[in-house]
């Protein structure tokens, strides 16, 4: 039942996918997107949450770019007497993608500043580092559907580690 969604907008896609053959980015071109997907915390008493991002990337060239991410994951948590554990964060990443016609798989990897709110405790700013790959399908010469797996490395707060990775699906539109 949980690939139902996935497998429904990769049908989507398919239906609706035009000839991208002339797409961007091109250098000197600029992307904005959003995405969400399930966060997995890799603290053992934090559940699987949610994760929202959303950012703009810089194109040097037609494979490589730079982004800028702004992010939030919010997860349970069963640390008794505790509440739920959010990170909030600011990324730059560098990103290189390989085209492949309408489909453009990408590796990514960054720094960030977060905000880690754990269960119990005060929030505090810790600095992370994250790496990831995903792909971006081309519907338009424009607009892409995305899926990205990432792991984010941001080290403890409240005795328990902030890491985790997130599997997010969603849209980028080319300008």
């Amino acid at each position: 039942m949980k690939r139902l969604p996935a497998a429904f907008l990769a049908a989507i896609s398919l239906l609706v996918a035009r000839d991208a053959g002339a797409v961007i980015p091109e250098k000197g071109s600029v992307a904005i997107f959003a995405a969400v997907g399930p966060a997995f915390p890799f603290e053992g008493s934090y559940d699987i949450g949610l994760h929202l991002e959303a950012g703009g990337e810089y194109y040097f060239s037609p494979s490589f770019a730079l982004r800028a991410t702004a992010a939030y994951a919010r997860s349970g948590s069963s640390v008794p007497g505790g509440s739920d554990v959010t990170v909030g964060g600011l990324e730059a990443s560098a990103v290189y993608t390989a085209r492949r016609g309408s489909w453009a798989p990408f590796v990514l990897a960054g720094i960030g500043i977060h905000s880690v709110d754990p269960p119990g405790e005060g929030p505090s700013q810790r600095l992370g580092a994250h790496f990831g790959a995903g792909t971006e399908y081309f519907l338009d010469r424009r607009t892409s559907l995305t899926g990205e797996l990432a792991g984010r490395f941001i080290g403890s707060a409240g005795g328990r580690t902030s890491s985790f990775a997130t599997l997010t699906f969603g849209l980028k539109y080319h300008f």
